[in-house]
């Protein structure tokens, strides 16, 4: 039996958004906390926060129903390896943030370290609300606490016992008011007066390969129409530049999708996150996606929401034309376009964005986030003197 470092808090992501969220909580925990000791799953960003990196997560985002069965394998095995590396550590508070897939059935998996005294702690609710209902009691079963982006979802796991918090979306904080685009303009070679058509065709390859030839036709198309507009297209740093230019030759801009969303006059922008985004910058865009076909007949059989968009489920309307599925071709794009360039429909949906942020909360989740780890934390260690009167803590195996 050998000696195994533990730790306060192991943090688990496995997508890039969660493990800079992850980063972000970590720094403002360590501002009133400098001595906490995370161990984690997750990418650079947590590593230059300071965490101790177990497993490293390149290569683990998958979506669709097909890539994510290729890997299943991999998914158990690591699901495995996670858990083993969580009882060695001993971590006081579990910290899993999104990639419900993966971490709820760890939290699962590890019922009896929560059992032991543990804290769990989920960020970002699963989207019950869209596809299963009736998992919200499995959920709340499975942790001590559930910290909920929007306004709506709390009562959805409180009422089975969980503790479900609304702390605002950290993307309020993280996405300014204001944006320098001078950069942008000098990039695109463009006077600042030029109106700007943003593609956004995700980030995953499966994604831009799908859309971002729809997208280029489009944008082709509503320069003929329109005039005098320049094109830019979303670049994604970790994928590469040749399956881009496989579909379009428009510029590409790495690393500066928020600056885009500020200088660009409209968007066309795959569903997730990045149009959570352009909606709190208050950016009029168009979610256009598409995903494979069984997926997608599995989703119209299961999904219970009027909307798919983010913005429009947080406004609880159609406040972004969504053009998925079928349902994506050029000639409706273009028609899109079209409306949301000039006139009352693009008044309209810029008003609706300016609600969207109101939504979402006045700011400081990160802050939020880090006071209720200090809280769990607190609580991890009055249960810690009770497991572990005789400091055993510190004693783990080699597996």
């Amino acid at each position: 039996m050998g000696l195994t470092p533990t730790c306060d808090v192991f943090i688990i992501a496995g997508e890039p958004s969660g493990d800079a969220y992850g980063a972000a909580i970590l720094e403002e925990l360590r501002r009133r906390q400098p001595d906490t000791v995370c161990a984690a799953m997750g990418g650079p960003e947590l590593a230059k926060a300071g965490a101790e990196v177990e497993q490293d997560i390149e290569g683990l985002a998958v979506m669709g129903l097909f890539p994510v069965l290729a890997r299943l394998p991999q998914f158990i095995r690591l699901g495995l390896r996670m858990a083993h590396l969580v009882r060695q550590r001993k971590p006081k508070v579990v910290l899993t943030i999104d990639y419900p897939g993966f971490n709820l059935r760890l939290a699962r998996r590890l019922a009896d370290v929560r059992h032991a005294g543990t804290r769990f702690v989920h960020v970002v609710a699963p989207q019950v609300w869209a596809w299963k209902p009736r998992r919200a009691k499995s959920v709340a079963h499975s942790i001590d606490r559930l910290l909920c982006f929007f306004p709506f979802e709390p009562p959805l796991f409180s009422r089975f016992g969980c503790r479900a918090d609304f702390i605002g979306h950290p993307l309020v904080d993280l996405v300014a008011k204001r944006f320098d685009t001078s950069g942008i303009d000098r990039a695109l070679g463009i006077d600042a007066s030029r109106p700007l058509l943003l593609l956004a065709p995700g980030s995953r390859e499966r994604e831009v390969s799908t859309l971002l030839p729809i997208y280029h036709h489009a944008a082709e198309a509503a320069m003929r129409r329109t005039g005098q507009v320049a094109v830019a297209i979303a670049k994604v740093p970790d994928l590469p530049m040749d399956l881009y230019r496989r579909h379009s030759h428009f510029p590409l801009i790495e690393g500066h999708f928020r600056e885009l969303c500020a200088r660009a006059h409209l968007g066309l922008i795959a569903s997730g996150t990045a149009t959570l985004e352009a909606g709190i910058i208050g950016l009029p865009h168009i979610i256009a996606y598409r995903m494979d076909r069984i997926t997608a007949a599995i989703a119209r059989q299961v999904i219970r929401t009027e909307h798919v968009g983010l913005p429009n489920l947080v406004l609880e309307r159609r406040a972004c034309p969504e053009v998925l599925q079928d349902q994506l071709t050029v000639p409706r794009l273009v028609a899109h376009i079209e409306r949301l360039w000039a006139g009352p429909a693009r008044e309209a949906c810029r008003a609706d964005l300016v609600e969207l942020r109101q939504r979402l909360g006045a700011g400081g989740a990160i802050a939020t986030i880090a006071n209720i780890l200090a809280e769990e934390l607190e609580i991890g260690r009055r249960r810690e003197t009770q497991v572990y009167p005789s400091g055993n803590r510190h004693l783990g195996t080699d597996g």
